[in-house]
């Protein structure tokens, strides 16, 4: 075995440890819930087009299937290439399914994974890599795969992602950076047996690959990093730094081979400054990408390869002159995008159609541990979380309410107050000063000036009374409490009685509650005095299924409801009663009397 096969299959090896890179990149992307179903998607898709490529995929890319898979006939050289071309085929398959995830099925995605395997991608591959391959005698130059693997695999994850639809909560409850910063280190180390696997020889070639790659890595960040701060772009810091290191790696994929390490860094600054220029256009677009596999692999791998004619040493261009070379470069990267991405969006509508592509509403809610994988710590999670969620959205509702109810009782209060001074100490203090008038100007008159003093005696009293009536005797102590001394207050007027009957204890309203319907009970009594002439009123409450009701009685001269002829008092009644949620009811015949029921919740109903 010859240095440079050993160099191959090492480079394999690592190339396959790049799988654990993506699987690590992309659960730190994406939400705890989902962490599971894509380790394991990645790990099931790893197989099936490993499976599929083995046993189909690789004879229709280069004809030799029959000396790998179904017989011990062919060299050395040949496992180490085919094992090489298997691990290339992989890497592209499973670009795709990490940009959509989330919310496509399993199934679905595996059933993309073996037709991209068998048709889509060793198709193209055969064009290109092929010795015989129409491309490939058409002389267009992509070194290790930035058209065949991730151009590729960009185009088939841009159809999967039209056609899957985006995410319900694409931007919330993001994983684990840390996770992520991994994969894109075990990407960068992999990505150098990707490029140094490649060469045709182990020559003086490797190491400029190699430095390459790595020089790549830094300049496609330092590129995004830079658009990021020439558009003044706020937020999304750490995707600026994986799509720039990714999307240079991947630029620079087709020409690591051919370039000096100065026209590398340029290629990949590039790479990184369109690359985050593709991110911003998808979110533009509304189009989802989990992972950012559109802006690293779809962009990146244009770049490079449109970059790479102006850059390539001399000795490696094929054709006549570097524009010439562009164009090649042009019609490789037309037909990859009409034969892979046409084809994949066909691919993904027909599996749409049939086994169903997209997860169903409450299976994304969940979670693609539970729904795909019945993992038992999500759906403990899972419960745990959604309870929680239900006791706080039920919790602000009621504080909203609260707030709206507290609100509302003080403007109702503010009026009530207004009211009271303006019918009472308002027309009493206008009634004196009319009398002092009077007693001015016939000063020997001693009955004005009793008068005057007697009316002056009611207003100081009316005044007392507001201020007193500020805060309701007794609310503090309950509101049956409140109550009773409201009947007693009422039964001390000459010739009205007030009684108070109670069949069930009153549940604890809280303070806003009770403030308001002690304010209703009083509205009525008053209003019973006042205007209806009662000689007796009587305060019954009752329980109800939700609550309590409250029924204020009287024996007064009564009024016709339907005709509406009252004044503020019934409409600030309602007003209170509509606050709390509750029925209010007014029942009148006139000569017989009046009642009124106020039927009050209790708690969050």
């Amino acid at each position: 075995m010859n240095l440079y096969t050993v160099w191959v299959l090492i480079c394999s090896c690592m190339i396959c440890f790049m799988q654990a890179g993506f699987t690590c990149y992309e659960a730190g992307l994406i939400k705890t819930k989902n962490i599971i179903a894509v380790a394991i998607e990645n790990l099931i898709t790893l197989m099936i087009s490993a499976i599929m490529f083995f046993l189909f995929g690789y004879a229709i890319m280069f004809g030799t299937a029959e000396n790998i898979a179904f017989s011990s006939i062919g060299t050395i050289n040949d496992y180490a290439f085919a094992l090489m071309q298997l691990m290339y085929a992989t890497i592209c398959i499973t670009i795709f399914g990490g940009a959509m995830s989330e919310r496509t099925r399993t199934n679905a995605l595996l059933a993309g994974a073996a037709i991209s395997s068998v048709l889509i991608y060793p198709v193209f591959g055969r064009w290109v890599w092929n010795s015989e391959g129409w491309l490939n005698t058409l002389g267009f130059m992509d070194f290790a795969g930035g058209s065949v693997v991730h151009l590729s695999g960009g185009l088939i994850a841009l159809a999967g992602i039209i056609s899957v639809g985006k995410r319900k909560d694409s931007d919330s409850g993001k994983s684990n950076v840390p996770f992520a910063v991994l994969g894109v280190f075990i990407l960068w180390f992999g990505w150098m047996a990707f490029a140094g696997g490649s060469c045709p020889a182990f020559t003086e070639r490797v190491p400029v690959t190699l430095l390459n790659t790595t020089i790549a890595a830094a300049f496609g960040m330092a590129g995004s990093l830079s658009l990021r701060f020439l558009f003044k772009k706020r937020g999304q810091f750490l995707i600026s730094i994986f799509d720039g290191i990714l999307g240079g790696l991947a630029a620079i994929t087709a020409c690591s081979y051919y370039v000096k390490p100065c026209s590398a860094a340029v290629i990949a600054f590039t790479a990184g400054a369109v690359a985050m220029i593709c991110h911003y256009l998808l979110k533009h677009l509304d189009i989802d990408d989990a992972v950012d596999a559109v802006p690293v692999h779809l962009a990146g791998g244009i770049t490079g390869l449109v970059l790479l004619p102006f850059f390539a040493e001399q000795q490696f261009i094929v054709t006549s002159s570097r524009i010439a070379q562009l164009g090649i470069q042009c019609i490789g990267i037309s037909v990859n995008i009409v034969w892979t991405f046409g084809l994949s969006l066909l691919m993904f509508q027909i599996i749409k159609r049939t086994i169903g592509l997209r997860e169903s509403t409450e299976a994304e809610e969940k979670g693609l541990n539970i729904t795909e994988f019945e993992d038992i710590y999500s759906w403990e999670h899972f419960m745990e979380k959604s309870e929680y969620q239900e006791q706080i959205y039920k919790k602000n509702k009621l504080l909203r309410k609260q707030a709206r109810l507290i609100t509302v009782t003080e403007e109702q209060e503010k009026n009530r107050i207004r009211q009271e001074l303006h019918d009472g100490v308002g027309q009493s203090l206008a009634a004196l000063k009319l009398i002092l008038g009077m007693a001015k100007n016939n000063p020997d008159n001693p009955d004005l000036v009793e008068n005057a003093i007697a009316m002056t005696d009611d207003s100081i009293k009316e005044m007392r009374a507001i201020l007193n009536n500020l805060n309701p005797p007794k609310l503090e102590e309950g509101l049956e409490k409140a109550i009773e001394a409201l009947c007693i207050s009422f039964s001390a007027i000459d010739g009205v009685t007030c009684t108070m009957e109670s069949s069930c204890e009153i549940p604890p309203y809280d303070e806003t509650h009770a403030l308001n319907i002690f304010r209703v009970i009083q509205e009525a009594c008053s209003n019973a005095v006042k205007h209806g002439d009662a000689e007796n009123i009587c305060v019954s409450i009752k329980e109800s299924g939700s609550g309590c009701i409250f029924e204020i009685s009287d024996d007064g001269k009564g009024f016709h409801v339907s005709e509406k002829k009252f004044g503020m008092g019934i409409p600030s009644m309602t007003d209170r009663m509509r606050m709390l949620g509750g029925d209010f009811s007014i029942y009148s015949t006139v000569g017989e009397g009046t009642r009124v029921v106020a039927e009050v919740p209790y708690g969050e109903q």
